[in-house]
């Protein structure tokens, strides 16, 4: 049957009018406006290189674009293959001291990603309010000391002996006071840059309205690499860990004047569960922190398909590319995998959020 002139101009124009409608992301709207209501909640992520987060962004766009993935992960990429942004949640992070909207590339560099996505995620679709997230966290810290908090002893005075006479085969002019100036410098670097990107929102989010105020709402503490393959403090079943973390809550809660602050622990589950698996637990279970620390568990998300991968040198071998597409880094740093990190990531998101309905 022929159609006449008209039909055909009506059948072009709905065909036009449905491709003007086809989504410019993985949404039918704008699923991220900036957020109206209340002060703007701001959440720290601390921690060493696990916070950093060294997984590479090629391993999210594989599974952005792998079908059995998808549904969990295309909300971050455009029709157009652009990374997309979440408005309603700012990032700030000590790597290269970085700001901007929530999007993949906060990790170690812009090329890497961290817990930060998949928390931000879940924290922007729990809250109304404006959030931000400050991320304090370096490669190779401990709490013993990088992290040790002021009111914690300071380590006795035959290791640090050892530190100085070691740190002198590199740097012959170190001096002892160099050495104790190291202990608890994390902590103190954590603590400043909170309160210097706190007291200076405006510059860094120029949409910060100043009227609405902020609230310190929340802090994530994800480490503990250098503290388990201590030897002294493996021999004694990480038990000044868990007094030094607990001082650590404590400490950083006076000094950021936020009493009640709920803290989230990840669990360091880049190792066999054991002895210091135990000693980060044991401090959300202390009853001074009853309903506002929480131990979430990390190494459910293990990909034990990966590090097989790692194992047998498939990223060496001619199948290289199935390794580079779910992996990142052979030895550490959850194999560098995106998979990974993002459902560690909402897994501190779903804690958090538990502490703050309590």
């Amino acid at each position: 049957m022929k159609l006449s002139l008209m039909a055909l101009i009506v059948a072009a124009g709905l065909a036009v009018t449905a491709l003007a409608q086809v989504p410019e992301s993985a949404f039918e709207k704008d699923p991220w406006p900036a957020a109206q209501a209340g002060p703007l909640k701001v959440f720290i992520l601390a921690g060493q290189s696990n916070m950093q987060g060294h997984a590479a962004l090629r391993t999210l766009e594989y599974l952005i674009y792998n079908e059995e993935t998808a549904r969990q992960y295309e909300q971050w990429k455009d029709r157009e293959g652009r990374w997309t942004e979440r408005r309603d949640v700012w990032v700030w992070t000590t790597d290269g001291k970085r700001s901007g909207n929530l999007k993949p590339g906060y990790g170690a560099s812009e090329m890497k990603m961290g817990p930060e996505l998949g928390f931000g995620w879940a924290i922007g679709e729990h809250l109304d309010e404006q959030v931000l997230l400050i991320k304090t966290c370096w490669g190779g810290r401990s709490v013993r000391r990088d992290f040790l908090p002021p009111s914690a002893a300071m380590p006795p005075a035959e290791q640090l002996e050892k530190e100085l006479e070691a740190a002198r085969k590199r740097s012959p002019e170190t001096t002892m006071a160099d050495v104790k100036a190291r202990c608890g410098k994390a902590y103190r670097d954590t603590i400043a840059h909170v309160n210097d990107v706190l007291a200076d929102l405006p510059a860094h989010f120029p949409k910060y309205d100043k009227s609405r105020g902020y609230e310190l709402a929340g802090m994530v503490w994800f480490q503990g690499w250098n503290d388990m393959v201590d030897g002294e403090q493996r021999s004694e079943k990480y038990a000044n860990y868990t007094a030094r973390l607990a001082q650590l809550i404590k400490d950083l809660r006076r000094d950021l004047k936020a009493p009640n602050l709920p803290v989230v622990i990840g669990e360091l589950g880049a190792s066999e569960r054991g002895d210091f698996q135990k000693a980060q637990e044991a401090v959300a279970a202390l009853g001074e922190f009853s309903g506002t620390v929480k131990f979430v568990k990390t190494r459910d998300f293990w990909e034990p398909g990966v590090e097989q991968m790692v194992r047998n040198n498939v990223w060496r071998g001619p199948n290289w590319v199935t390794f580079y597409n779910v992996g990142s880094d052979r030895g550490y740093h959850y194999l560098g995998s995106a998979k990974i990190i993002y459902q560690m990531g909402l897994a501190f998101g779903d804690g958090m959020i538990e502490l703050l309905e309590k």
